[in-house]
């Protein structure tokens, strides 16, 4: 095993350690987790077992292996990207929806703070 395929090895499992870490404090939700886990365990599998990368790239048909490894990378790159865009948009709508909540309360509490302040100093407002 080349010098740069022990390397990706113990890339993968420091990432793998960081991320069940990372998990137990609570800084890491489970889907992401879940994700994190399976890349690098992909990256361990990739880098000890290179008869598995020669096996995918014999099925892809790409010419170099090289290839195959920066297809990945892109198809992975556009993967996080779709996902935490639909967060971002789900994340976008809740705090539109919270703004939209907030300024009802402000204008119910605006609209009622007047009567309490008047029958306070014990005048009506109907006189």
């Amino acid at each position: 095993m080349s010098h740069a395929l022990q390397l990706a090895t113990l890339t993968g499992i420091a990432i793998l350690l960081y991320v069940l870490y990372l998990y137990r404090k609570g800084k890491l939700k489970e889907d992401l987790t879940i994700m994190w886990i399976l890349i690098s365990v992909a990256i361990i599998l990739l880098s000890a077992w290179t008869d598995l990368l020669l096996v995918i790239n014999w099925i892809v048909g790409a010419s170099r292996i090289s290839e195959l490894v920066l297809a990945g990378f892109v198809a992975f790159l556009l993967i996080i990207s779709i996902y935490y865009s639909a967060s971002l948009s789900e994340l976008a709508e809740q705090n539109k929806k919270l703004a939209q909540e907030i300024a009802i309360l402000k204008a119910l509490i605006d609209e009622d703070r007047p009567n309490n302040l008047n029958e306070k100093d014990g005048r009506s407002h109907e006189s």
